[in-house]
């Protein structure tokens, strides 16, 4: 099994949109060094849709305020990002709690309150690395079990503990869609049929496994009937897909953060890249990563456009 709390940070489920990356050869020049008042950023990010779009936020914010940006959005996944952040090779990169909790700080102990985990890891960063956490999304990109529109609504399905009792009378023919890691995870299917009480009818519920991007498509058109997926995928809202509220809740937690060394940061800097976090919803997150995955916009246009219309730049 996976251990509870692990996830690959690569296997979001949005597919790739990145910014082409430019003015490489500073990359690891003057991080943060003046120029002309302004400071020279360098900020990186993980190689999927999600990131890009965050980590075009924060580079259209800190150019907006008269900084100099760096961009060296797809470095790789969190180990990657936050050895270049330890290391002066970048300056700021968005983290998710969960994965901060469970595969930097290697801590097992759950976490079902959203504000809590992050003053945790906050303090911990503070404390350990000398890196802040700037303020939190309100989404948390965190699994989810997505549901055919009509087959949850003839059964009377909305929550997690709904599935639970209707397995539990009997009904155990149908299909679950996932990949191979999520049907092993004990925070994924390896562990929700114990925790919501059906473990025991777990082996007569048949599994499909395939690549995460087909499980909603898959969902949609029937060929399953309940799927694992993520929170701010657009496929959700694209194929109108109901989600099962994880009531317990049994899913650990994913808000994202920008990442900053402590060293590095001003007022200022903190307040401009602090300011649209807020309008961050799962809705509204959902919407942006569509503009890339879905209607091919850049990534950069997609951030500047939402910075814009919002009024923030």
């Amino acid at each position: 099994m996976i251990p509870h709390g692990r996830r690959d940070d690569t296997t979001n489920g949005t597919e790739n949109g990145r910014r082409i990356l430019v003015g490489l050869s500073t990359a690891f020049s003057g991080c943060l060094g003046l120029i002309n008042g302004g400071k020279t950023f360098v900020v990186s990010s993980k190689n999927f849709t999600e990131q890009f779009v965050l980590s075009n936020i924060s580079m259209a914010l800190l150019e907006h305020a008269g900084h100099e940006v760096t961009d060296k959005t797809g470095l790789g996944g969190s180990p990657a990002n936050f050895k270049a952040l330890r290391n002066d090779e970048s300056d700021l990169y968005w983290e998710y709690t969960g994965t901060a909790w469970a595969n930097v700080l290697d801590k097992d102990t759950d976490i079902s309150n959203p504000k809590k985990l992050y003053n945790k890891v906050d303090s911990a960063y503070n404390e350990t690395y000398n890196i802040d956490w700037l303020e939190y999304t309100p989404f948390n990109n965190t699994y989810v079990i997505v549901g055919n529109p009509a087959w949850v609504e003839q059964n009377g399905l909305q929550t997690l503990e709904d599935l639970a009792k209707f397995v539990n009378e009997g009904n155990t023919n149908f299909k679950v869609a996932m990949n191979q890691e999520m049907n092993q995870r004990d925070d994924a299917w390896g562990g929700l049929p114990n925790a919501y009480g059906f473990g025991n009818k777990k082996s007569k519920i048949d599994v499909v496994q395939m690549k995460i991007g087909l499980v909603y498509k898959a969902v949609k058109q029937g060929k399953a009937q309940l799927g694992f997926g993520f929170a701010t995928n657009p496929k959700i809202r694209q194929f109108g897909l109901p989600i099962l509220k994880d009531t317990k809740p049994f899913f650990n937690i994913y808000n994202p953060a920008p990442n900053v060394p402590t060293d590095k940061l001003t007022t200022d800097i903190k307040e401009t890249l602090n300011e649209p976090t807020k309008d961050l919803t799962t809705e509204t997150q959902q919407k942006l990563n569509a503009k890339v995955t879905i209607e091919g916009k850049d990534p950069k246009s997609v951030a500047e456009d939402f910075l814009k219309n919002n009024g923030y730049i």
